[in-house]
């Protein structure tokens, strides 16, 4: 059964319904009205099916995945395209011009082979970091993808697999590009643009056409939205979407642009918390560094106005170091309103505790009061389970840019700042943040 069919029919409908209106209305972005091959924007694409179907938009960036849908209790990473005609033809599926220069240096006569091994398995590692960020399987992932010819849209879906990387043949070696199969897909890379392409063809096995449609287009769309607009705006509530505050954090030290040595995503890499002792920190003991310009920038992101419990901790700091000149080395601890918890909700739907912590609230990291959570629990996922760091490895911004990943995007909903939800962000998506520039999710 196609991923398609899993959904139920009147959201099927539902779907075909945007996509027609959108289509009908393609005269509004062409310059020339000769052309009636309907038009369709990508960001729409998924925007309508995030919203018809009930998934989430998980495309951060450069990410493989666009869509995370639940079907039948199991997740189902979706990738969404859309083109101009249905005939087979190979589009791009991934860019990965951060390893040009390790591709670079097997472009050459005899090591064709060597060259597909290489890049199909950085194509595989991307993949990989979706899956464990998402909490995807492997094989039940697929293309959902939209061609367009005179008048019409078609509708179609395929598998979207590892590349098998014990079964592959190189067809052509040129000047300009790599053509090569794993028995399954048909696959091209471009030197100049360091694109990965892939071949859909309706005629495969692994792929099923679900619907085709006419497309109306309406030949003057001007004239029809200003209509509509002025007949049914007072039927509309113009104010009820949901809000949503996006803030973004690094991964590195804004002060150095380094990440450091025994901090931040290293921080399990510094010296043994019980002073003398010689017990190494757990593997994956983290925290992400927050620079006192984010506080600045945005008090009330954590919580209302952060800097009257900074100044509340700094003066119980000054209460205690006091009390320990005067011989008194019980620490009075944070009450309530000096702390700030919340829950972090990861792209794969999972929730740990968090909390700020540090001098100045300079840390956000994972834990519990009751110690069932700890600073590893977010290490785990974002430097194990999805940037697949090796134990002693360590965090640089040279491997953090192999990853295509710098910063942390983080938001609430409706303002709930008890709940945040993360994920990674591209690079560069800090320093855009602080100058007021716009980011790419």
């Amino acid at each position: 059964m196609s991923v398609w069919e899993k959904y139920p029919e009147s959201q099927q409908k539902s779907y075909v319904e945007f996509l027609k209106v959108y289509g009908a209305l393609s005269n509004l972005f062409k310059q020339k009205q000769a052309n009636l091959i309907p038009y369709l924007d990508s960001k729409f694409q998924e925007t309508i099916y995030a919203r018809v179907f009930k998934s989430k938009n998980v495309d951060t960036g450069n990410t493989p995945h666009d869509i995370l849908s639940i079907l039948e209790g199991n997740k189902v990473g979706i990738g969404l395209k859309t083109w101009m005609k249905s005939t087979p033809s190979y589009q791009k599926v991934m860019q990965i011009k951060r390893y040009k220069d390790d591709i670079n240096k097997l472009n050459k006569s005899g090591k064709e082979y060597e060259l597909a091994c290489e890049i199909s398995f950085i194509k595989n590692e991307r993949l990989l970091q979706d899956y464990h960020r998402l909490g995807l399987s492997k094989n039940s992932n697929i293309y959902h993808y939209i061609t367009r010819d005179e008048n019409k849209f078609t509708i179609q879906e395929c598998s979207y697999p590892l590349i098998d990387l014990n079964n592959l043949k190189v067809s052509e070696l040129s000047n300009t590009s790599l053509l090569w199969s794993d028995g399954l897909k048909d696959y091209k890379y471009t030197f100049a643009d360091s694109q990965i392409y892939m071949k859909f063809d309706s005629n495969r096995e692994d792929t099923l056409i679900v619907q085709e449609f006419d497309i109306e287009i309406i030949d003057d769309p001007f004239d029809f939205l200003l209509k509509a607009y002025s007949s049914l705006i007072n039927e509309f509530n113009t104010s009820s979407k949901k809000q949503i505050e996006v803030a973004y954090l690094p991964l590195y030290s804004y002060r150095d642009k380094k990440v450091p040595l025994k901090a931040g995503l290293n921080a399990w890499n510094s010296a043994s918390k019980t002073k003398g002792s010689d017990k190494t920190r757990p593997d994956r003991e983290i925290y992400i560094q927050i620079p006192a310009e984010f506080h600045k920038k945005n008090p009330d992101f954590f919580t209302d106005d952060i800097s009257k419990i900074i100044k509340k901790r700094e003066d119980k700091q000054k209460i205690n170091k006091i009390n320990k000149e005067n011989g008194i080395t019980e620490k009075t601890p944070y009450t309530e309103d000096e702390e700030v918890r919340f829950t972090i909700v990861l792209p794969n739907g999972s929730k740990i505790p968090g909390s700020l912590r540090q001098e100045r609230l300079k840390a956000f990291q994972s834990g519990s009061k009751d110690k069932k959570y700890g600073q590893s629990d977010l290490g785990n996922w974002l430097l194990n389970e999805v940037l697949d760091l090796k134990v002693g490895e360590i965090v640089t911004c040279a491997w953090l840019e192999k990853k295509e990943t710098d910063s942390l995007k983080i938001w609430h909903e409706d303002g709930d700042k008890e709940t945040i939800y993360i994920d990674f962000a591209p690079i560069g998506s800090f320093e855009k943040y602080m100058k007021d520039e716009e980011v790419e999710d």
